[in-house]
Formats: C-alpha cells, sequence, structure tokens
C-alpha cells in the first residue's frame, strides 16, 4: 500500500486522487467536531463550503441543526460553533448537523474530487481509521487541512498516528511505501507525541490561537487518542457511517 501526504489541502490535485482512499484531518476542529457528533448519534453531517450553502439546505429541510465558524466563532444564526463538546447527543441525536468551516467542509469536499472513498480523520478515531484502510484496501492519500495555506502540526501529527496505527495493526503482513519523505517525518512526529498529543495542539498556532479565544477545553478533548472507533464516510454529499 502506497501512502501520500497533502500537507495543506489547497495543493492537492485530481491526479493525487484518483482511485485511492482519502483520509482528511483537520484536527482544530472539523473533523473532530464531525466525528464527534456522528460518535453522537446524528443522522447525518452534510459539509458544505459557505453559509448561504448551509442556511439554504437548512429553508428546505426539517429538524436540522446549523453549525461551524468563520475565524473560529459561531456564525450569526447558527445553532452551534465548531466545537465538539456542543455536539452532545441531547443536541444531535436523530437530527442532521449541516456544518461549514474555514478549512475543514473545505477540505472534504476537494478531498472528493477523483478518490474512491473519503474518510474523516482525527486522534480520537486514529485506530478506527487505520482498521477500515486496510479493509478497504486502497492506496492511501492523507488530506491535512492545513492553516491559512500552510502545514499545521497538529493535522500532520495526526496523519503520522494513522500510519502508525495502521503498522501496528498490519503487524508486518501489509508493505507500506511513503510516497515521500513528509510520510516519514509525520510518523516520527506522531512518535514524539505518541504518548499524548495534546502539548502538539498546545504548540500549534492555531492551537495557540483557539486557547487564547477560550477554547482550551476544546485542545484536550480534540488530543483524545483513540477514544472511538467511528469512521465516518463522505457518501452522496453527506457524511454517515456505513453499515454492511
Amino acid at each position: 500500500m502506497k501512502i501520500d501526504i497533502i500537507p495543506v489541502f489547497g495543493n492537492i490535485t485530481r491526479e493525487q486522487l484518483n482511485g485511492k482512499l482519502a483520509v482528511v484531518f483537520d484536527v482544530l476542529r472539523a473533523t473532530t467536531t464531525i466525528v464527534t457528533a456522528v460518535a453522537n448519534g446524528c443522522k447525518e453531517v452534510i459539509p458544505v463550503v459557505t453559509v448561504e450553502e448551509a442556511l439554504a439546505y437548512a429553508e428546505n429541510q426539517a429538524n436540522v441543526i446549523l453549525g461551524g465558524e468563520r475565524e473560529s466563532l459561531l456564525i450569526p444564526g447558527f445553532h452551534l460553533g465548531n466545537s465538539p463538546l456542543e455536539y452532545t447527543s441531547e443536541r444531535v441525536k436523530g437530527r442532521t448537523v449541516v456544518i461549514t468551516t474555514t478549512n475543514g467542509t473545505h477540505a472534504i469536499r476537494r478531498a472528493t474530487q477523483g478518490s474512491a472513498k473519503v474518510i474523516i480523520g482525527s486522534f480520537l478515531n486514529a485506530r478506527g481509521v487505520a482498521k477500515e484502510v486496510l479493509r478497504t484496501g486502497n492506496d492511501l492519500v492523507l488530506v491535512c487541512a492545513g492553516t491559512r495555506g500552510k502545514l499545521s502540526l497538529e493535522d500532520t501529527v495526526a496523519a503520522g498516528m494513522v500510519c502508525r496505527e495502521l503498522a501496528k495493526i498490519a503487524r508486518g503482513k501489509e508493505a507500506f511505501l511513503p510516497g515521500s519523505d513528509l510520510v516519514v517525518a509525520a510518523c516520527r512526529l506522531a512518535g514524539f507525541y505518541k504518548e499524548d498529543p495534546l502539548p502538539a495542539l498546545k504548540d500549534s498556532l492555531h492551537g495557540q490561537k483557539l486557547a487564547a479565544l477560550g477554547f482550551a477545553e476544546d485542545l484536550a478533548f480534540c488530543s483524545r487518542l483513540n477514544s472511538t472507533e467511528v469512521t465516518p464516510v463522505f457518501r452522496d454529499g453527506r457524511i454517515i457511517v456505513e453499515t454492511e
């Protein structure tokens, strides 16, 4: 299995995705929030790029929760922001969540262009993602959202953590071929933070911004390695858990 990492989603091309399995990371906070919403029983998550798309969808559907952020803050008129702590089972169970964020929902939509399948990744479900990758068997592209068009520490470490989980689960039965030195670097970074990813989030520029805005608790939640094995997938415009 060949593994590539795209450090910033805006750099991705259709050729890099062609027929491959894509895992998207926006650890702080979109993909963590989506994983949490799905784990807490929401019916589906609809990722959209613009606020206008989200509002238009909600106008025509019942039982919809509008969630997301701009500049890390709640969008006026929306029910929830982009903190995973807001997406409790009491709020989301059985409901459709329509979400738009600065980077994460863009990255998810971009990753659908040519890939065979898109999985939503985070620290929370790193092992579950690795199991699904091995079950699927396609070559793998780990797509990092990045921060303001540049590499982000937290997404890179999370991508590396999935690589480490792949190696642990496969136990030498599967050969993994790094497509670039960035894959090797991400694995090494993940090894440095393997006992506790929280310092990586605290060290990151975006993590520091969120902490300054009062979201320090989000960093702790987003760093909870392997706290769920839920592996949401993007299918036909919505994010769900596939059933056999």
